[in-house]
């Protein structure tokens, strides 16, 4: 494993920086691990770099089977879809997925290392919308159109790679049927979750859905979150504004209404954090107490579920069945959410409740959703 204090002659040895940045005292290197040794690295008059390296004795198996993979996906297979991306035909029309992925200068399988392109001064979209009191329309949209680009154009090649991208549901539609990982490593209240849904017909009848529903109809990021869109705001008199995307370590063969509905899922999990469950208030009070109104979300659901739609060429009856779908899967990651918020928590709490809660009314009641909560009109050609 490549300690810190080594990362500078790596980096010098493979023509990522010059001499001259170390010579200079300009080169600065700061670990930002999470899941992986992480680390980033500033040099004056060079791209910033962003390696990421798996932890020692880090189990980088992707077992579909295995319902809660706690220990991440392999280094090895990121890389894999960094080299399928940057294989894709040309786009045929802009924003193109490219336009949202972080430059990859390579993998070193020897120590196990990614070395990507450093999103400097960047915050992700939750941040970024906390600090702006507003959601963008330009970046939804550019979103939109870059996930509708992703799910196009990169199937056929990912088919090409069946033994690196076999297909996989996502973890959280097996939340009532949790493997033995669940177990030993959940929280009282994340137990308590799942005790929950294995009690509540509805919510084991809807997951048995889902699942029987799940598609492999693209490749797909597979963890599309707030927390993983990067966004920086340059200076100039233009002020234009970058997204990227990152941490692809998931991306797989699936169903792209999962990404979709991904997207879908945050705003409603944003506004959900927003509404002050403390007790002091009726519960019929909750919604208009909101620090962030559907309303103000709503024209950027809009313009992302249009960007989508016309990114995919779906037409009326398309995009009517796929609204539905999407809604669905949204309603699955607000369950997901839940389960990851209750690793802070030694007991399920009202605002946890209120989220299960509206991940069941979501997931069961998909076209009310749209309307009332998203604000997105089905065109009516499906019904």
């Amino acid at each position: 494993m490549l300690a810190l204090s080594q990362v500078a002659h790596y980096l010098l040895a493979r023509g990522l920086i010059e001499p001259e940045s170390v010579l200079d005292g300009h080169l600065a290197i700061t670990e930002v691990s999470s899941r992986n040794q992480n680390c980033a690295v500033h040099a004056v008059g060079w791209e910033g770099l962003f390696l990421k390296q798996a932890f020692p004795g880090a189990n980088s198996s992707r077992d579909a089977g295995e319902a809660l993979r706690k220990a991440g996906p392999s280094l090895t297979h990121e890389a894999a879809v960094y080299a399928l991306l940057g294989s894709l035909p040309p786009p045929g029309s802009d924003p193109a997925i490219e336009t949202l992925l972080p430059r990859c200068h390579g993998y070193d399988p020897e120590h196990g290392l990614l070395v990507l392109e450093l999103i400097d001064g960047a915050r992700d979209l939750t941040s970024h919308h906390t600090r702006t009191g507003r959601f963008s329309t330009a970046l939804a949209r550019r979103l939109g159109a870059a996930l509708g680009d992703l799910h196009e154009r990169a199937l056929v090649c990912a088919r090409r790679q069946p033994e690196e991208f076999p297909g996989h549901l996502p973890w959280a539609l097996w939340l009532d049927r949790p493997g033995t990982a669940l177990w030993r490593e959940a929280s009282n209240a994340g137990l308590q979750l799942v005790q929950i849904l294995q009690g509540t017909i509805e919510m084991r009848r809807v997951l048995d859905q889902l699942r029987e529903d799940w598609r492999v109809d693209a490749f797909v990021h597979h963890d599309i979150k707030w927390d993983n869109c990067l966004v920086v705001s340059a200076a100039g008199p233009t002020r234009s504004t970058r997204m990227a995307l990152v941490d692809w370590e998931f991306a797989d063969l699936g169903d792209a209404c999962w990404d979709a509905g991904s997207v879908l899922g945050n705003y409603l999990s944003h506004w959900l954090a927003s509404v002050p469950v403390t007790g002091s208030e009726p519960p019929d009070r909750y919604l208009e107490l909101a620090r962030y109104p559907l309303t103000s979300m709503q024209p950027a659901v809009n313009a992302f579920w249009l960007a989508y739609v016309r990114a995919r060429r779906w037409g009326p009856v398309a995009a009517d069945e796929g609204l539905l779908r999407c809604v669905r899967y949204a309603g699955a990651r607000l369950l997901q959410y839940t389960y990851e918020r209750t690793a802070r928590l030694a007991r399920l709490d009202g605002n946890a409740v209120c989220l299960l809660q509206l991940a069941l009314n979501v997931m069961t009641r998909p076209r009310e959703a749209a309307h009332l909560l998203l604000g997105i009109a089905e065109t009516g050609a499906a019904r």
